[in-house]
């Protein structure tokens, strides 16, 4: 259903708030942060922080799980050898956080293990709309990585940029 009041909020989040937020130094943390994880196990993450949705998307009540979906997609995140890539997507507007796994991972990693680093990261960013909290997220994620696909003997390519997708 329509919702012009969501759709406003939407249209209202400049996209200088992802940036006042996460800005160039905080970026380059979080891909600092998603590279040296990456180098323990054979999973690849991305981060994709969106300040608010088009507004075509809100109006229509695309959701935040619908639009990290998209994003998924978009970013390729499903396209890595072992089908363990995994997408941390944070909408701004929205206050939402996803978390989206490619079959080999979520497979192996329990719904509620994933809900709970969305929870607590949504929890987080309440508190301090900082890289802080996700720096702690993106550290789970990368334990749960390193449980379930260690790094094998030195092969482990690095097939998504590592850099968080801003927008």
């Amino acid at each position: 259903m329509p919702s012009l009041k969501r759709a406003l909020r939407h249209w209202g989040t400049g996209q200088g708030s992802a940036r006042k937020a996460f800005p160039p130094e905080a970026q380059h943390r979080l891909q600092v942060a998603v590279h040296a994880g990456e180098q323990h196990h054979r999973g690849e993450l991305r981060v994709a922080i969106e300040t608010s949705m088009p507004v075509g998307h809100a109006w229509a009540g695309v959701t935040p799980r619908e639009r990290a979906r998209m994003l998924f997609g978009a970013l390729e995140v499903w396209n890595t050898e072992d089908h363990s890539g995994v997408l941390l997507y944070i909408n701004l507007a929205d206050h939402a956080v996803e978390l989206l796994a490619d079959r080999g991972i979520d497979a192996r990693v329990s719904q509620t293990a994933w809900r709970q680093i969305c929870d607590d990261l949504a929890r987080g960013l309440a508190r301090d709309l900082s890289v802080g909290p996700v720096l702690d997220a993106i550290a789970r994620i990368h334990a749960l990585l390193i449980e379930h696909y260690p790094a094998n003997g030195g092969h482990n390519p690095n097939e998504l940029d590592d850099r968080p997708f801003v927008l």
